[in-house]
């Protein structure tokens, strides 16, 4: 019977987990290898027997791995699975050995601080463009209020001279003057006013063939308003309504198919006056229309006096000097009623 001897000793170093920072490449951590080539050469116990050598415990699945190292090294790239074969089945996966690189804690925290300042400096540029819009906003409402419009020259009552409420149109014309111009049986109508005392409406239709004709008026007297021109005042607003209203027969709305007006400008009645022709036609029938306008202080009296003739001849012409002196005629007997 053999001897038995002691198990041979190991000789080379014990596994240890990789260090941070080890340049030493992973499969060094088991055994040395030149260790492990002396203890190929050392003479072994009879026990050992023929054919018994010292093993490593994963030296066979080493050596099978062993060609796909090396395939995968020859790529340039080695196999994601062989970097945890390198440590053995019974370890788990180390560091990656970008965590090992030097410095590189630092650049990452350096790429965060860079991010950190960029957001900061956005914000800040953002708030200052809200509090320069604000003080914008500030400065242009309170520079307003700063220097306030004096309103010493503003008028807010009726001054001498000014008319409070105007005459009944439909009394205020003469009837020589109805008699002249609308000769027969005339039917009249008074309008009901919006304005009440301030404004008088009315109208006489006279429809006795060969004559018809259409006279119409308008007297209303204004009063002081901040929408009016200049001091605001009665007179004011009256002229700007003056205004418009030879603004509108030179130039008519669109919408009410009239052609502009033929504009004279007229003496001797109120403060200003304009007698305007328009020759209107339609269906086979035209229409003269003689306008005339006229203010005095703060009324402004209109006056339309209109003559119509047909080609049937039911209708005839009434000459358009006629219609022009009617309507001056009643536009001078309003006038009058006010004083």
């Amino acid at each position: 019977m053999a001897e038995q001897g002691s198990p041979p000793p190991r000789s080379g170093r014990l596994p240890t987990a990789g260090r941070r920072g080890d340049p030493r490449p992973a499969d060094r951590r088991y055994w040395d290898e030149s260790a492990g080539a002396d203890e190929a050469d050392e003479e072994y116990p009879p026990w050992a027997g023929p054919g018994v050598t010292p093993r490593r415990a994963d030296q066979d699945a080493r050596q099978r791995r062993a060609p796909a190292r090396q395939e995968a090294g020859s790529r340039g790239s080695p196999a994601r699975g062989d970097a945890r074969t390198a440590v053995g089945t019974w370890q788990d996966e180390g560091p990656s050995t970008t965590d090992w690189e030097p410095g590189s804690r630092s650049r990452r925290a350096a790429a965060r601080s860079r991010r950190r300042s960029r957001i900061t400096w956005v914000w800040a540029g953002a708030a200052v463009a809200v509090v320069l819009i604000v003080a914008a906003v500030v400065v242009k409402l309170t520079g307003h209020q700063a220097a306030p419009v004096s309103h010493d020259d503003f008028v807010t009552t009726f001054q001498r001279g000014e008319f409070k409420t105007v005459p009944n149109s439909c009394t205020a014309v003469t009837s020589a003057t109805l008699g002249q111009y609308l000769p027969g049986k005339r039917r009249m109508v008074a309008p009901r006013s919006l304005n009440g005392s301030a404004q008088s409406l009315c109208n006489w239709t006279l429809d006795a063939p060969p004559l018809y004709r259409v006279l119409s008026v308008n007297a209303q007297a204004y009063s002081p308003s901040a929408l009016a021109t200049g001091n605001g005042s009665a007179t004011q607003a009256a002229v700007d309504a003056y205004q418009q209203d030879l603004a509108t027969l030179r130039h008519p709305l669109r919408a009410t198919h009239l052609p502009p007006a033929t504009v004279i400008e007229l003496h001797g009645i109120g403060t200003a006056a304009f007698a305007a022709l328009q020759i209107v036609q339609a269906r086979g029938i035209s229409t003269d229309l003689e306008t005339v306008v006229t203010r005095d202080h703060n009324v402004v009296i209109t006056v339309v006096l209109q003559g119509p003739h047909t080609r049937s001849g039911r209708y005839n012409a009434a000459p358009q000097s006629v219609l022009q002196s009617g309507a001056i005629a009643t536009a001078t007997d309003l006038t009058h009623s006010l004083h």
